[in-house]
């Protein structure tokens, strides 16, 4: 995910590049199992501080899902839009320092955007990171309700078929009426109670 930028560093503001991407991003983090490459396309906008860096990506990882505990895929978009400095002067190869240029300080320094000394815009630790910030807090089996089409994780498949199968392995054995209801047996004694008279 490495991009020569040195001819359109040459050019004026307002110039670009578009580039399709469909790269394999097994070794760019250890916490992501990737089940496809990332593809999509990357936009390399000429600013006048540097270049702007637009992409419009799409990746399935294998996640948890939050309910069943199992893998599961989900296909996350991964959308950015950041600038990138020049660590050197195109024309002169000149280092140029932060405070040339206008923004926030820890944007100028920030090693992740900046384009060497090569002129190589290197897009991998921004896509690492917009990937992290677009996982789901929770993952979800095909959770979808049919009818209104709204995300329902009591849907979960795997996780109602679990439920089942905790149903029938709890029916092999004799059960107390607190149990049968779902009652946790320890609770038992007080619910007794609150169905004394004068107990409201």
């Amino acid at each position: 995910m490495e991009f020569n930028v040195a001819q359109l560093m040459k050019e004026a503001t307002g110039a670009s590049r578009e580039h399709e991407l469909d790269d394999d991003i097994t070794n760019l983090d250890g916490g992501l199992t990737p089940l496809s490459n990332l593809a999509g396309s990357l936009e390399l906008l000429r600013i006048h501080s540097g270049v702007l860096a637009t992409g419009d990506f799409r990746v399935a990882l294998s996640l948890q899902c939050g309910r069943c505990l199992e893998p599961v895929s989900v296909r996350v978009p991964v959308e950015f839009s950041e600038s990138f400095r020049p660590l050197t002067d195109i024309q002169t190869g000149r280092f140029i320092s932060p405070e040339e240029f206008e923004g926030q300080a820890e944007d100028l320094t920030d090693e992740a955007l900046l384009i060497n000394a090569q002129h190589i815009l290197d897009i991998s630790e921004v896509v690492r990171q917009n990937i992290w910030l677009s996982v789901p807090i929770v993952a979800a089996c095909d959770c979808v309700d049919p009818v209104s089409g709204a995300a329902d994780p009591d849907t979960c498949p795997k996780y109602i078929q679990l439920l089942s199968e905790s149903a029938l392995a709890g029916t092999s054995g004799e059960q107390t009426p607190a149990e049968a209801e779902g009652i946790d047996p320890r609770w038992a004694a007080l619910l007794a109670l609150q169905n004394e008279p004068g107990s409201e």
